[in-house]
């Protein structure tokens, strides 16, 4: 038990570090410190940088895949599944550097491909997942063409986060979110969707 609550508590040390500085500047003696034990403490659980920066990934990921869970379980329908995954999703890229992705994607390519699996495969999934529940509550379009819907949505979100098409001084992430998944569920909503969607869009804006 004392192992694995070591091992969280480095790994919980190592992400509060790369979220706040990004992944290259970061050393296992920075982390040691952050953690108050000894290198060699660190290497008893972690062989290296490169792993502490995999599994620090993994642990975010995990979290977000387990908020992102507990969205869909306690929503009463997918709109406001939709509404609230969008939020947990928001809160945790406002808390990451953009620069740590950029790092992680340049110098650690193991720890890259666990967020491109994460996207090509989870995230894939539950927007899957969210448009047969919205077609099945009668709040989505029963023509809808699943497969084309969910590459277009990975396609916004990609877009939406990516400081290139949209940079942070010239747009909020924010309002660029929401406007954007607006236009996406108007578009794919029946007439008995579009009562809900601006109830949650504007509960969220408002809280």
């Amino acid at each position: 038990m004392q192992t694995t609550n070591t091992r969280d508590r480095i790994l919980e040390a190592a992400l509060r570090m790369f979220r706040t500085y990004g992944a290259k500047s970061i050393t296992m003696n920075d982390i040691s410190r952050e953690c108050g034990m000894s290198k060699k403490t660190l290497y008893e659980h972690f062989e290296d940088k490169n792993e502490l920066v995999q599994e620090a990934i993994a642990f975010m990921l995990n979290r977000h895949m387990e908020e992102m869970l507990a969205c869909g379980e306690s929503s009463k329908n997918a709109i406001e599944e939709m509404v609230f995954g969008l939020e947990h999703t928001e809160h945790m890229v406002k808390t990451v550097n953009p620069v740590l992705f950029y790092e992680i994607e340049k110098y650690f390519p193991s720890a890259w491909k666990m967020i491109s699996d994460f996207k090509n495969h989870y995230l894939t999934n539950n927007i899957t997942s969210n448009l047969k529940r919205g077609m099945q509550e009668g709040l989505y379009r029963g023509d809808l063409d699943i497969g084309i819907m969910t590459h277009m949505r990975l396609l916004q979100l990609d877009s939406a986060f990516n400081p290139q098409h949209f940079p942070a001084v010239a747009f909020d992430l924010h309002d660029v979110l929401y406007q954007v998944t607006e236009h996406y569920i108007h578009g794919i909503a029946t007439l008995k969707g579009h009562k809900l969607v601006n109830k949650y869009l504007q509960k969220s804006e408002e809280e």
